[in-house]
């Protein structure tokens, strides 16, 4: 599977999911509407990803990952003396109607993902609402 930026421009959007249809389906998505965007299937895949993007500016992640919550990517980013400056915002994803304070701070889209909802949250994050 292909995790680069798509398009050739530096990623502004970081997806993090563990089912790998989602993060191509999604990419590709980005892609036709000139988003870039990088993927990832683990917190530790993202963590490097964030470190070697340093345009990434928005992080669209699944609740709910294999073995992990998603929700400590926020923790980890930081913790992280790299990371912590950086102005990221994040969208959360869930299939999972329960839901703890963190993720309350922060816009929640149920899955299955509406394609529509997500660009119009994404656009808006980065400033391009807009775009058509």
């Amino acid at each position: 599977m292909n995790l680069a930026t798509q398009g050739g421009n530096a990623a502004e959007v970081l997806v993090i999911d563990d089912v790998e249809e989602i993060v191509e389906e999604l990419l590709g998505l980005l892609d036709l509407l000139d988003i870039p965007a990088a993927g990832a299937h683990s917190l530790d895949q993202a963590m490097r990803i964030l470190h070697g993007n340093p345009t990434i500016r928005v992080i669209a992640c699944d609740v709910r990952l294999k073995r992990e919550s998603g929700l400590e990517i926020i923790d980890l980013v930081h913790a992280d003396s790299g990371l912590a400056g950086r102005d990221l915002r994040y969208i959360f994803m869930t299939g999972d109607s329960m839901q703890s304070d963190a993720i309350r701070a922060h816009p929640v889209l149920a899955k299955p993902v509406q394609p529509r909802e997500l660009v119009r949250l994404l656009k808006a994050m980065l400033g391009r609402e807009d775009e058509a």
